[in-house]
């Protein structure tokens, strides 16, 4: 097949070219844009069966009038004295103009708006400091969008923009904005700015890692116009997946960030070997044209078995429940496929076609003195350099070193064992953010918990929640909910304020008339009286929970669960919502907490199929089933030590005076996927040379050519990977940072420690195990022959021996692909 192949590319280069060219003008062409395609919704993701998505149901079920997805709170505050009479009558003035405004523009998906002079919430959007004479108003603007939709991120734009071109406020009165559409926005904002940092440093650190390995500008350029071409072209392909009929594929804006540093990583990795082969071909005194078929022929498969570890990998994803994952993981795989074709084809093209000018301003390889061009391997030349001794240190003290490497990662592997996942979106934001500024303002005068919210909606056909009965069950529920440590105040149709209802007896007239007129607006507010459809009539009642904590915060999310039980406890026989009543959770903290419950869950899925998949490969093209398993063990010891580092590196830099919440949660999912995958890509490509240099040399001997002669390329490639993984550092996004922290660790670990230190210090002391238990059988055989002569002695000779060696598999198309394509000496 790559026979066929190089004959294609050599002889018929103007047709490949044609056919990419084709391609890429189909892609400009008829693909979308990737902003119209991408959908950050976390709701929309999740399992139908999820309390969020339930709960958005009821939501706009039983209350399509203000059935809001995500809040934006603008907050106006005097730090140092109380709000005068002017500056409340300016607040709502501001707030009616407003309402005109998002009236005029339809398109910005304004449920409605909320002051301090709104019936039943406004008092409590009025908030004095505990601490000062200062004071705070809210005004709640509730939209329908989601928190990170595109839908809201626009119509957060646009309000921002109309409170820039507002007049200006007097003087001390302050205001700042937040809530989870800000919240949302500001991800956005800062994904979008870390794709576009990340980008740009991943190609820059690209360039300078080609320029210092080759020394030759043309030679850089051939890998990256092929990975710029496969970058494009997938995300091109990708955008069109999402329009293809029949096909159910959906696309998220962070994707862009791994499919850019993977592409540039790997796909760099593939021309790089290519291109080592070719330069040692013509090393051997190949002719130009003889040595990039000699090394599309060797490399091909090699690169195939190395991609598809990776591609299998990622592919696993597919199976998770979270549709953000379930697609992510595919996507990068389909471009890993897009830019191994382009290593193979597009780039071979370049090499025939700038010929021996790729080299400039340096000489080509020159025709090694002695050299044949049939040999095997360059072995006539004399190992010298760093590889060569490593290989000696490791195979004279293996057991010594091994020791060491084991001492130093089991510590750091057990901190990353213990790391706690964090699902706080204001912790992955920057201090100088809006919506965290904003945030500090909240705390300051009101339960934190006031940024999001989160209503619990409960549907029981069996109760009218306006009659009297139905009002006591609600009342009940709202007093166990209370009793929840972290819940500050349950607005209900009891409670509309927050607070539990006085007794009629204890209260004035005027106060009586009070009570019943906030209690016929309360009706509309918690209780179904207008739904979509009839059937819901009374028959589902909402409770505004408001949390003492960040509604995005730990704590938030385990009081949530504490919700779960009191109302799922409350429907029980006897109860007072007893029926078959259906439970909902909407807001910005259930979305967090189904995204933690599924994203769990994922995890630990994944963590089987991406091992057992990529074990798989490992037996198939290794054939060493012991050595497979000892392979996954070394990369998943890396991985925890990596992510023990990371969590140490990120807690001592950690400030604020919320404590440390442990690591975002898409950091040790992510790190462990492509971890292992890459990984293993690099242990493929070892250990195929030890079975290649065991043939001729033993098992010891053969670790040490081996890692003499992949030490060099291979860290060459894993320098690349971790310089692309590493610049997602320059992101915005914390999250982003703490990944790319950890996936440069990660590679590095794998590169300089794992793969030339662990994996072969581990071969060698097999290898003394067995070679001492064959001596210890050896002696046995031989005092029980001397003990008894055998009248008919059966010499143990060389033959026996040979027909034992021949008894073992030998992956020979493995060992001629994968094993040759280095520098060799």
């Amino acid at each position: 097949m790559f026979s066929l192949l190089a004959r294609l590319v050599q002889r018929h280069s103007w047709f490949v070219v044609l056919v990419w060219a084709v391609v890429a003008f189909l892609l400009f062409r008829y693909a979308p844009p990737w902003d119209q395609v991408t959908k950050d919704d976390d709701v929309r993701f999740f399992p139908h069966d999820s309390p969020s998505v339930i709960g958005q149901d009821l939501l706009e079920r039983g209350f399509p009038q203000d059935a809001a997805s995500s809040q934006f709170v603008v907050i106006y505050e005097r730090s140092n004295e109380p709000l005068t009479a002017a500056d409340f009558d300016l607040v709502e003035e501001r707030a009616a103009d407003f309402y005109k405004f998002s009236q005029a523009n339809p398109e910005l998906g304004v449920k409605k708006l909320d002051t301090h002079r709104s019936p039943v919430i406004g008092p409590r959007l009025i908030g004095k400091s505990a601490e000062g004479p200062g004071q705070a108003v809210l005004t709640i603007v509730s939209l329908r969008g989601t928190y990170l939709s595109k839908k809201t991120r626009v119509a957060v734009d646009r309000i921002l923009e109309y409170l820039q071109t507002s007049p200006p406020l007097p003087q001390g009165l302050r205001r700042v904005v937040t809530g989870s559409a800000v919240v949302g926005h500001d991800m956005n904002t800062a994904a979008n700015q870390s794709i576009e940092s990340t980008t740009r440093t991943t190609v820059l650190l690209v360039v300078v890692i080609l320029l210092i390995v080759y020394r030759s500008p043309l030679l850089a350029m051939i890998p990256l116009l092929t990975i710029a071409l496969s970058v494009v072209a997938s995300l091109k392909g990708i955008a069109l997946l999402t329009e293809v009929p029949g096909i159910t594929f959906q696309v998220i804006n962070i994707t862009r960030v791994f499919v850019v540093v993977v592409l540039f990583g790997a796909g760099t990795d593939y021309c790089l070997f290519l291109i080592a082969r070719y330069r040692e071909e013509l090393r051997r005194g190949r002719s130009r044209a003889d040595a990039l078929r000699e090394a599309i022929i060797q490399v091909g498969a090699a690169l195939i078995a190395s991609a598809g570890t990776v591609i299998v990998g990622l592919g696993m994803l597919y199976f998770s429940s979270f549709a953000k994952i379930q697609y992510t993981g595919p996507a990068i795989a389909l471009s890993l496929t897009v830019a191994l074709v382009a290593a193979l084809t597009l780039a071979p093209v370049l090499l025939s076609w700038l010929r021996g000018a790729i080299f400039w301003p340096f000489k080509p390889p020159h025709h090694e003195k002695g050299a044949d061009p049939e040999a095997e391997s360059l072995k006539q030349i004399p190992m010298t350099g760093f590889w060569i001794r490593v290989a000696d240190l490791v195979v004279k003290y293996p057991i010594t070193i091994l020791t060491f490497c084991l001492a130093g990662l089991i510590p750091l592997a057990i901190i990353g064992a213990q790391t706690k996942a964090n699902y706080s979106q204001l912790a992955d934001l920057d201090p100088d953010r809006p919506s965290v500024i904003g945030a500090g303002v909240i705390r300051r005068y009101f339960a934190v918990g006031e940024l999001s919210p989160t209503v619990a909606l409960v549907d029981n056909p069996r109760i009218d929640f306006r009659s009297p009965a139905g009002r006591d069950a609600v009342q009940e529920t709202s007093r166990r909910l209370m009793s929840i440590p972290v819940v500050a105040e349950v607005r209900s149709l009891s409670q509309p304020l927050g607070k539990p209802p006085v007794p009629d007896k204890d209260k004035t007239f005027l106060e009586r008339l009070a009570d019943q007129a906030m209690r016929a607006a309360a009706d509309s507010r918690y209780v179904s009286t207008n739904p979509l459809n009839k059937a819901d009539l009374n028959h589902i009642t909402r409770f505004d929970i408001v949390f003492r904590s960040d509604p995005f915060a730990q704590t938030s999310l385990e009081s949530l669960q504490d919700v779960r039980e009191v109302l799922n406890a409350a429907t029980r026989p006897g109860e007072p919502l007893h029926g078959s009543a259906e439970i909902g959770l909407a807001g910005s903290t259930s979305a967090v907490n189904d995204l933690k419950d599924v994203t769990t869950s994922d995890q630990q899925r994944m963590y089987i199929l991406v091992t057992l998949g990529v074990y798989a490969i490992l037996v198939a093209l290794l054939r060493r089933p012991g050595i497979c398993l000892y392979l996954i063990l070394t990369v998943v010891l890396g991985y925890l030590a990596s992510l023990g580092v990371t969590d140490l590196v990120f807690r001592s830099l950690h400030h604020g005076t919320e404590p440390w919440g442990g690591l975002d949660w898409t950091v040790g999912f992510f790190l462990f996927v492509i971890l292992v995958a890459v990984g293993e890509d690099y242990n493929i490509l070892l250990m195929a040379r030890v079975i290649e240099e065991e043939e001729q040399h033993g098992i010891t001997e053969g670790t040490r050519l081996a890692v003499a002669h992949t030490g060099g390329i291979i860290s060459s490639c894993g320098l690349i990977m971790a310089g692309t993984f590493g610049s997602m550092l320059t992101g915005t996004l914390t999250s982003l940072r703490e990944l790319g922290l950890a996936l440069g660790l990660g590679i590095l670990l794998d590169t300089f420690l794992v793969r030339p230190v662990l994996v072969p210090a581990f071969v060698v002391v097999m290898d003394r195990v067995r070679a001492a238990r064959r001596a210890e059988q050896l002696a046995r055989k031989a005092a029980a022959a001397a003990e008894k002569p055998d009248v008919n002695p059966k010499p143990f000779d060389e033959a026996s021996d040979q027909e034992e060696s021949d008894s073992r598999l030998h992956p020979e198309a493995i060992d001629s692909c994968l094993g040759q394509f280095y520098d060799e000496p």
